[in-house]
């Protein structure tokens, strides 16, 4: 299971949400339907460890995520996946040190996903990042994740959107 906390608008607050991905399922929901290129072709669930860079995905219900909606980006979505980043430690650094790397990590690509620094976006941020049980299974890759303000939906990608 991954966590994901909730979003904050970027402009306001430079701190991220988070969302934990939870691995201790032993019923995986697979990857999205995908074309060869591994465009998503419509909306279906899958597991939380499938996102990869530059899916589109429904706000999960919960912090501790499992499962995710896969959408195609020219489709009504809630968060974008805009940079992906694997962390580097054995043993698990601890949830603080982790949701601190991720922000950095996140912050620092925001400005060229989106044409915009962090602090003058109205946007909102958050990211999927491994648990103290997800990390025992492997995972180390922390996703980042990008939607409109308020939680209101987007159609289409946030890249250069500049705003």
């Amino acid at each position: 299971m991954l966590h994901l906390p909730k979003t904050i608008r970027a402009a306001a607050v430079l701190t991220m949400a988070s969302l934990a991905l939870a691995g201790c399922s032993l019923i995986s929901s697979g990857d999205a339907k995908r074309d060869e290129s591994g465009k998503p072709t419509e909306s279906s669930k899958a597991d939380a460890f499938k996102v990869k860079l530059g899916d589109c995905i429904a706000n999960p219900d919960t912090d501790e995520v499992m499962d995710v909606t896969i959408i195609p980006c020219d489709q009504s979505h809630d968060l974008e996946a805009y940079a992906v980043t694997n962390l580097d430690s054995s043993a698990f650094p601890g949830t603080t040190e982790v949701g601190s790397k991720a922000e950095e990590f996140c912050g620092a690509q925001f400005a060229g996903f989106v044409g915009l620094p962090i602090e003058e976006s109205a946007l909102e941020v958050t990211y999927l990042h491994p648990t103290s049980e997800s990390w025992k299974t492997g995972d180390r890759e922390v996703v980042c994740l990008i939607g409109a303000a308020a939680g209101a939906a987007t159609t289409g990608t946030l890249k250069g959107a500049a705003k």
